[in-house]
């Protein structure tokens, strides 16, 4: 799970109906007359026992504008089964899939980007929340609510979230640092491709990243952050590759046994790849095999040595249970 440093709580009661509208995610929607729950919480323990199928979660918050120099994040923790996140109107996520190919996602911590095109900084924004439940819970079942940014986002030394390119469909000239991607569709990384209108597509991508070192970095040795990514991935700097989902097998941040879906990506990248004066070009080939895909999770960048040892350290017992160590040492020391 994402570090999310929070900026503005979301916890508390929230406008809620039951029901299926469109016109609900509007912004100046007038709710008044809807009833409320607290949030965190589902909503049978609030009143609506056994009430299963579509509902609807609204909030108005104020976010202060000396927060709008960081990227924001939109955290709801888990929503039983299936949402789609609309903020100021315009939807900004969704995981799980809606009737009629459902797909639950309840198990999935919820966190997407906020554009920051978006946000009315010092001014009332609305969060609207819409819910499929298929049986036993509804709602938010999670711990937290909250809107922040991403607190590991500190240890990088250049910060490559944000926009990139992407192409589902492709051949492998996109390895080669002058490939024109031009064409392609832009994507905010890190957030799952189905969040961001991808629906229901399983396979292959082709993530493209072009960037210029930050003067400050200098000649030091750094690592590629890749957050995590659902599922395989084989990442390439400058047409060159330095790094595959198994290369984490053998290191403090890799747990198989939990799937490769929750495997920290972390590559170090070989002395002299790195263009000090020039373009860059990450590149970041994804195999997903069902459910959510891409690079979902943060933080994505650079690090130096010295903080990806503190990034290691910070995620090591995350990772891993006592018996897992064992397990591992018997096939891959």
């Amino acid at each position: 799970m994402a570090d999310i440093q929070e900026v503005v709580s979301l916890k508390g009661y929230w406008k809620f109906n039951i029901g299926d509208d469109m016109a609900w995610a509007e912004k100046n929607y007038n709710d008044n007359n809807w009833d409320q729950l607290y949030a965190p919480g589902n909503w049978e323990e609030q009143g609506y026992i056994e009430y299963d199928g579509y509902a609807w979660y609204r909030t108005a918050v104020n976010i202060p504008k000396n927060a709008g120099s960081r990227q924001l994040y939109l955290f709801l923790d888990r929503i039983d089964d299936v949402n789609e996140v609309y903020f100021n109107g315009t939807r900004i996520g969704r995981t799980g899939n809606f009737p009629p190919k459902y797909e639950t996602a309840y198990s999935v911590p919820v966190t997407y980007p906020i554009p920051a095109e978006l946000i009315n900084f010092d001014n009332a924004n609305t969060i609207a929340v819409r819910v499929f439940d298929e049986g036993k819970e509804g709602g938010f079942v999670g711990e937290d609510l909250k809107i922040g940014y991403d607190a590991d986002a500190n240890m990088l030394v250049q910060d490559l979230s944000g926009d990139w390119k992407i192409g589902f469909y492709y051949n492998l000239s996109c390895l080669k640092p002058g490939f024109d991607d031009s064409g392609w569709d832009t994507i905010h990384v890190p957030a799952s491709w189905e969040s961001q209108g991808y629906n229901d597509y399983n396979g292959q991508a082709c993530y493209r990243k072009t960037f210029k070192l930050n003067k400050e970095t200098g000649r030091k040795t750094l690592y590629f952050i890749g957050g995590k990514i659902d599922d395989e991935d084989q990442v390439f700097l400058n047409g060159k590759l330095i790094g595959t989902t198994r290369d984490m097998y053998k290191t403090k941040l890799g747990n198989s046994f939990a799937g490769d879906w929750q495997i920290r990506r972390a590559y170090k990248i070989p002395e002299g790849l790195l263009n000090t004066n020039g373009k860059n070009v990450i590149v970041v080939l994804v195999d997903d095999h069902g459910g959510m895909g891409g690079i979902f999770e943060g933080p994505v960048g650079l690090m130096t040595k010295e903080q990806y040892l503190i990034y290691e350290e910070k995620y090591e017992s995350e990772e891993w249970f006592p018996f897992q160590n064992f397990i591992k040492s018997l096939f891959y020391d």
